[in-house]
């Protein structure tokens, strides 16, 4: 459980900025940047950008919390440009709508061109084996030893040494996702801009004709199509809450993929010349989308290096196991059904305040230019390896970071199976 101390103000802190009080996005890249040099000639370049905080002091964690400091920076002029877009819709002005869809697009590219700096500074190893357990939340990691979630002792009016109701505790336990790229209000932004959505994996969405769409859930015997965005929706909750109004918002009036297809159809893109000023609008709208997918694409590459290939190799450095919870608390029985079969507590993904990312209560700045220089006891994996032999490990290892078989399922940052959510 969290001691009275961290969780009282915590839970104080995220109920004013209305997000959820765990680690998230917002803590780590959001707040947790600094300008190395004002005069330089592109203030918020990646390269001329610092963390004011990190957990290991590691080049490796400030890079990879900087690399999205450095999208949400250069691609929110692509905010505006939705906005502008909206008003061309509303207007009816197909010249408006496209220069907005080319502004969007460059700001596509830019988030493309930062993700791919990712693997610069940031290894692999280090950010599975050193980093990413302090960026992990207390949902889905009864294999990190949570089966419950955690305890906010002193805020849940909780008395963890209460032996005559422990049915009672375990509900007051909190489970919140670990911090995730899902939790960034730009990305979000881009997708409810053009109409894009994400199904459960082996589900299809009305992505194609009214008509087809409609005759694919006839055969299924289905009246409503499958919940779109639903991982995506509840990551609002670890935004700040004036972010999350704003998708909100932007939700309800948001028509541009509408007319844009309206104006002009599959058939006409296909006839119409290339000249005409609908076509090009179709054109750039779907040069948006086609960058929004090769964005998604890179994204997947990165979790398979650094997550997917790192669990099934195994760490070059024995790690300890975390206790598990002391039968003085929970019976054993009761821990083992949640280890079994860990339940939705009634903080599941609640909105309290928010999931924030993990800063450093280091005394210095984390700056590119100090961390360039600094030598640390992080081992990469080619230090590691020469080091010493591969320690034996598996998954029932009580570690977020651990080897796993197979079959096991490795959960990304915000508790979700990491390719199958990547793939909707």
């Amino acid at each position: 459980f969290l001691p009275a101390s961290i969780s009282v103000p915590w839970v104080a802190t995220a109920e004013y900025l209305q997000l959820n009080p765990v680690v998230c996005c917002a803590a780590v890249c959001h707040w947790n940047w600094q300008i190395l040099d004002p005069n330089a000639e592109d203030p918020m370049d990646i390269d001329n950008l610092g963390t004011m905080y990190t957990f290991s002091g590691s080049m490796d964690e400030s890079w990879f919390y900087l690399v999205t400091t450095a999208m949400e920076a250069k691609s929110a002029r692509g905010l505006n440009a939705i906005l502008d877009a909206i008003v061309g819709v509303e207007n009816d002005n197909i010249l408006r709508v496209t220069r907005a869809l080319n502004e969007i697009a460059h700001s596509l590219r830019d988030c493309n061109r930062l993700l791919e700096r990712m693997y610069e500074r940031c290894d692999p190893y280090v950010f599975y084996w050193k980093i990413r357990e302090f960026l992990a939340g207390w949902e889905n990691m009864a294999e990190a030893g949570l089966p419950y979630g955690v305890l906010y002792e002193g805020v849940d009016d909780t008395d963890t040494f209460s032996l005559d109701n422990w049915q009672s505790l375990i509900r007051r336990f909190r489970k919140y996702a670990g911090g995730s790229a899902a939790q960034t209000p730009l990305l979000q932004a881009f997708d409810i801009a053009l109409g894009i959505k994400h199904y459960p994996t082996g589900e299809k969405g009305l992505q194609s004709s009214v008509d087809d769409a409609r005759r694919r859930l006839q055969q299924r015997g289905v009246a409503e199509p499958p919940t779109a965005n639903s991982y995506l929706v509840r990551m609002r909750d670890y935004m700040p809450g004036g972010h999350r109004r704003f998708l909100e918002d932007l939700a309800s009036i948001c028509r541009i993929r509408e007319y844009v297809l309206l104006s002009c159809s599959d058939s006409f893109l296909q006839v119409g010349s290339e000249h005409d000023p609908r076509v090009i609008m179709r054109q750039s709208y779907n040069q948006c989308v086609d960058l929004m997918k090769s964005f998604r694409d890179k994204h997947i590459m990165i979790v398979t290096r650094y997550i997917l290939a790192q669990a099934k190799n195994g760490p070059s450095v024995s790690t300890p196991s975390v206790a598990p919870v002391s039968s003085h608390i929970i019976p054993r029985f009761a821990h083992d059904q949640a280890m079994a079969h860990t339940t939705t507590s009634s903080h599941h993904g609640g909105r309290l305040g928010g999931d924030s990312l993990p800063a450093d209560p280091t005394m210095y700045p984390q700056t590119n230019a100090h961390a360039a220089k600094q030598t640390t006891d992080i081992p990469t994996a080619h230090a590691a390896q020469n080091r010493s032999p591969p320690a034996q490990s598996n998954s029932k290892s009580g570690r977020l970071a651990r080897k796993v078989d197979d079959e096991s399922v490795v959960r990304g940052t915000g508790g979700t199976d990491a390719i199958q959510f990547l793939k909707q």
